[in-house]
């Protein structure tokens, strides 16, 4: 497989009349490189819009960062392509600003970790994906709560 891939689910594309948003990355990093750089809100509308045009195609990612899993291995079940230990995740703005800031480095090749923010982390934009270091053609989930914005 020549590329990375990533398959999104949100539970509210729009982040609007809803407690909160969960949204799924299941991914598998380029077979040559290693990597990962996609964008969330962009893949998740080209999926929508292959299914149907009535079918909600969100530009953006709107509300409050609370937490942030990731699980390693297909599906996130920690056994199979597992990345790299200590591969890095970033999430992106379109001004290359790292939405974690940093505290999705280092990530286990074998157990979920979950990072919750001391303070929530607003987003009102398109955010890239980014992982390096992960392995050739290795897989992993990761799982963004998110508040709506008032």
């Amino acid at each position: 497989m020549a590329g990375s891939a990533l398959t999104v689910t949100m539970s509210n594309p729009f982040g609007d009349d809803c407690d909160k948003n969960v949204i799924v990355l299941d991914w598998t990093s380029d077979s040559s490189a290693g990597t990962v750089a996609i964008d969330i809100a962009s893949t998740f509308a080209a999926a929508q819009l292959a299914v149907s045009q009535a079918l909600p195609q969100p530009k953006k990612i709107k509300g409050y960062i609370k937490a942030i899993e990731t699980i390693p291995g297909l599906l996130g079940d920690k056994t199979t392509t597992c990345p790299t230990t200590l591969y890095d995740i970033t999430l992106d703005d379109p001004y290359d600003y790292d939405l974690a800031g940093g505290s999705l480095a280092d990530r286990s090749a074998s157990l979920a970790e979950k990072v919750v923010p001391s303070s929530p982390i607003p987003v009102d934009s398109e955010v890239t994906l980014s992982i390096s270091s992960a392995g050739n053609s290795k897989t992993g989930r990761i799982i963004i709560y998110i508040d709506p914005l008032p």
